[in-house]
């Protein structure tokens, strides 16, 4: 409950200046939208953690039913506020992703981009997002993670989102014991520091 606790006091924080911050830095809004091509074209979308909603704006306009789950009041006030300016209407919800008021098989898509690192219990929530996916659903997720070949810069920087309280994981591994199939994984960006991982649900 802690880190749950310290997740939610530092985006609170944050959530002012994390939009600017993304605007000023499109190499990370260029990361986060490796997601794109790999959700399904038409259906129900989620998006874990949207922060300011930058991506999750593109979703409304993509999808005819987006929305978006975040711990952080601070964050989803952000998120409303861009995206009814936007006129894009999205439900956002504040949770829990370990526990979605979701009924099971309810979506066609799922997706977190830099999140799923924050959250303690990775594996309880994967397995909830796995639980929401109709068959054939997507879910797929950009974070940072230590590079297969274990080169010293790309370490060094997976070791610094450590020290920030992120947890580096093999996502591919947690999505294939919820029962996922993995159909991709790239990594990419900084000394290969990022990943792409999609999983498709049979």
């Amino acid at each position: 409950m802690g880190k749950l606790f310290s997740y939610q006091r530092f985006y609170d924080w944050l959530s002012p200046i994390y939009a600017t911050a993304q605007r000023l830095l499109p190499v990370w809004r260029g990361y986060t939208e490796q997601v794109l091509p790999w959700l399904p074209r038409t259906g129900a979308i989620l998006e874990i953690g949207p922060g300011p909603g930058l991506l999750l704006e593109k979703l409304a306009g993509r999808y005819a039913l987006a929305a978006g789950l975040d711990l952080s009041p601070g964050m989803l006030r952000e998120a409303q506020r861009r995206l009814r300016r936007a006129h894009r209407p999205v439900r956002l919800v504040r949770g829990d992703v370990t526990c979605l008021p979701l009924a099971a098989e309810s979506l066609d898509g799922v997706t977190l981009t830099f999140a799923f690192s924050a959250i303690p219990d990775g594996p309880a929530a994967m397995r909830e997002m796995t639980r929401v996916l109709r068959p054939a659903g997507v879910l797929a997720l950009v974070d940072a993670g230590y590079p297969a070949d274990r080169n010293a810069m790309g370490a060094a920087l997976a070791r610094l989102w450590e020290l920030g309280g992120d947890f580096m994981r093999d996502e591919a591994a947690l999505m294939h014991q919820a029962g996922l199939q993995v159909v991709e994984r790239r990594e990419f960006g900084a000394f290969n520091s990022i990943r792409l991982v999609v999983g498709r649900k049979p």
